[in-house]
């Protein structure tokens, strides 16, 4: 069974998820990310534009053991496998690689790394309550590239 799972350099971001039991308080605001699996989807594809498709390296591999790994057939049944799919083969040139799920998980975990790394800079570990209008940044920045 393929899975994503969620790197430690995520753990920061984690807070910008909706939790199964969100309320919303005037103090905790909106979440910016409906679930774990759109985080990762939006990290790998900051991750993705941030290396311009050149596949990072990673020195450690550490990830965590909550929440647990997303297995791959939540990113197919909610729509987000084009994305992840889009990435895979940008990466490797190769259309075979949609027959090998690891890899595409792999390849989504490795640019997520980069990608929270990149929010985490951008946003910082503790909120100022703008996230929203950082992340809708980061998505103006990346659609003013001419295709």
């Amino acid at each position: 069974m393929a899975v994503i799972r969620i790197p430690e350099e995520a753990k920061p971001l984690l807070r910008l998820c909706r939790k199964h039991d969100f309320s919303p308080t005037e103090t905790e605001g909106q979440p910016c990310f409906e679930t774990y699996a759109d985080l990762m989807v939006f990290t790998a594809s900051c991750g993705f534009a941030e290396m311009e498709g050149k596949l990072p390296q990673r020195k450690k591999k550490v990830y965590l053991d909550r929440p647990n790994p997303i297995d791959l057939s939540i990113f197919k049944t909610d729509k987000r496998f084009p994305q992840i799919l889009l990435i895979a083969l940008a990466t490797s040139l190769d259309q075979n690689i949609v027959r090998n799920e690891d890899l595409i998980c792999k390849l989504v975990e490795d640019y997520a790394v980069v990608g929270c790394e990149k929010l985490t800079r951008i946003i910082g570990k503790h909120g100022d309550g703008r996230e929203h209008i950082e992340l809708a940044a980061i998505l103006s920045e990346h659609s003013d590239n001419k295709i």
